[in-house]
């Protein structure tokens, strides 16, 4: 993807909204506590459960001779940090040396990518078809062959699990990858586009939408949200999946250790239609809305009016309450096509198969497919840039520049990698550190990539962080629940 070329976001970019007692209990409570919020800078607050026996706080650290090191201007800015022990890595790193190493891996992925790894897409398209059109077959043949599910309704859960991974598996490397263009020079020539895999058209309109890549978002308002705002503002106060900041309310407030716990399993469940695919068609509008008055058109009007502050469900349901429709007409229109198919056409089919009790049986398991693919991707997602050895940042930087680089790295965290299998069942997501450096190139070159850039990292000393991804979730919901506090780069970590 290219560098965003809008003007850079306030640094008050999209917190999460109250829900109304009534709408919080229509969405299992779970995101009650994304409220909106400024971030503000709060006291460092190790949990004692992650903290040694006998460890003095890095905020009590911070205050004595123990962790002063050396004074040096950060990219940036012209402001001496004083580091602490966590940043004790910074005294003697050569920014320019580690980011030369890591442009001439750069270069060499990017020559490399051809019509291998377009073969090789097409391969992790098939398996994602296979589970798709494999859970489909067994939904619809099970009851011919057994009534074992009879006792849950018809719910199958094998055929739900086989669904939902296809659906998770489109999105995060079929779509995720293409839109990125990780494939524009091996399916164009001439600056023709020659192949299916071109960001310049894949899933674009409705119709290829449908064939290409069917979700509850809609792909060219993922690819402002993800592409231009996530990317290119990693952890900084303008990127709209900062946690930390996302989570303020829910770590801050009063609510038991184990209620808030409980919110972040609800959220899991419902996230990609409550937040993830209204707040993309904010920002699409919101761009749109910065486009018409550059070019001298103020009559444009982005149809979502919760400003700097994210739509969600409840604030597009809030907004046609008070006589709002606009974003509840764009909303709906975003998830027509995979709601239609998913909860109308297939029962539709089962109806026409087996009657009333397969036609319920098909919208409990494709119901149950949904929340099995939003808890998926909420693991392999959410857990990819949080945790109390991952940076956030107080100033910007710009795309491409070897600070941008780094701030990939120690900005966000990779999971097991190594064989098709095993990062397909990750999504890909587990070459995040690699894919925040690169978001151009194919899922092919991540697994190329990973252990030279690895090897770069620990050469120069820069903080590498891999762990299993269940220890990722743990990290999340800690610091989700503010238990838990994620590195501040500003601060000298």
């Amino acid at each position: 993807a290219k560098a965003p070329s809008q003007p850079r976001r306030a640094s008050t970019f999209p917190q999460f909204c109250h829900l109304s007692p009534t709408m919080a209990a229509m969405t299992l409570a779970a995101p009650v506590a994304l409220a909106p919020a400024r971030f503000s800078k709060v006291t460092r607050r190790r949990a004692a459960a992650t903290r040694p026996a006998g460890a003095v706080p890095a905020s009590v650290q911070r205050r004595g001779a123990l962790t002063l090191r050396a004074a040096i201007a950060m990219p940036n800015s012209g402001t001496p940090v004083m580091y602490n022990d966590t940043g004790k890595w910074r005294e003697a790193f050569n920014l320019k040396a580690w980011a030369s190493e890591i442009r001439e891996v750069e270069k060499e992925l990017k020559a490399d990518i051809d019509q291998d790894d377009v073969k090789h897409l097409n391969k992790i398209l098939t398996w994602a078809n296979c589970f798709y059109f494999g859970g489909l077959a067994v939904m619809f043949a099970t009851p011919f062959f057994t009534n074992a599910f009879a006792a849950i309704g018809g719910v199958n859960p094998v055929a739900a699990f086989m669904i939902s991974t296809a659906i998770c598996a489109r999105w995060t490397m079929v779509g995720h990858h293409v839109c990125h263009g990780g494939y524009n020079t091996a399916q164009s020539e001439n600056g023709v586009v020659t192949g299916r895999f071109h960001r310049r058209t894949f899933a674009k309109g409705v119709a290829r939408r449908i064939t290409d890549w069917m979700d509850w978002m809609m792909p060219e308002a993922w690819d402002v949200e993800h592409n231009h705002l996530h990317h290119y503002q990693l952890g900084e106060a303008a990127d709209p999946d900062l946690v930390e900041r996302n989570m303020a309310p829910l770590r801050t407030g009063k609510l038991p250790m184990l209620a808030r716990y409980g919110q972040v399993v609800g959220l899991a469940l419902i996230w990609k239609w409550f937040y993830y695919a209204p707040n993309t068609m904010k920002e699409m509008y919101q761009r749109r809305e910065r486009e018409a008055v550059k070019a001298g058109d103020s009559s444009y009007e982005n149809p979502f009016k919760t400003g700097e502050l994210p739509s969600t469900l409840v604030t597009v349901v809030g907004g046609a309450l008070k006589g709002q429709f606009g974003a509840l007409i764009e909303t709906a229109k975003c998830f027509a096509p995979y709601a239609t198919f998913q909860f109308a056409a297939l029962p539709a089919v089962g109806y026409a198969v087996g009657g009333a009790s397969m036609a319920t049986a098909v919208l409990l398991t494709s119901i149950l497919a949904d929340v099995m693919t939003n808890v998926h991707s909420f693991i392999i997602i959410a857990t990819n840039h949080v945790g109390d050895d991952i940076y956030r940042f107080e100033t910007e930087t710009k795309p491409r520049s070897d600070d941008f680089y780094l701030r990939a790295v120690i900005g966000s965290a990779n999971f097991r990698t190594g064989g098709d299998v095993n990062d397909f069942f990750h999504g890909w997501l587990n070459y995040q550190i690699e894919h925040h450096m690169f978001p151009d190139i194919s899922m092919k070159q991540y697994q190329i990539a990973q252990p030279k850039i690895k090897a770069i990292c620990e050469k120069h000393g820069v903080p590498y962080v891999q762990e299993s991804v269940w220890k990722r979730v743990v990290q999340l919901a800690d610091v989700m629940v503010g238990k838990r506090d994620m590195l501040v780069w500003e601060n000298g970590d």
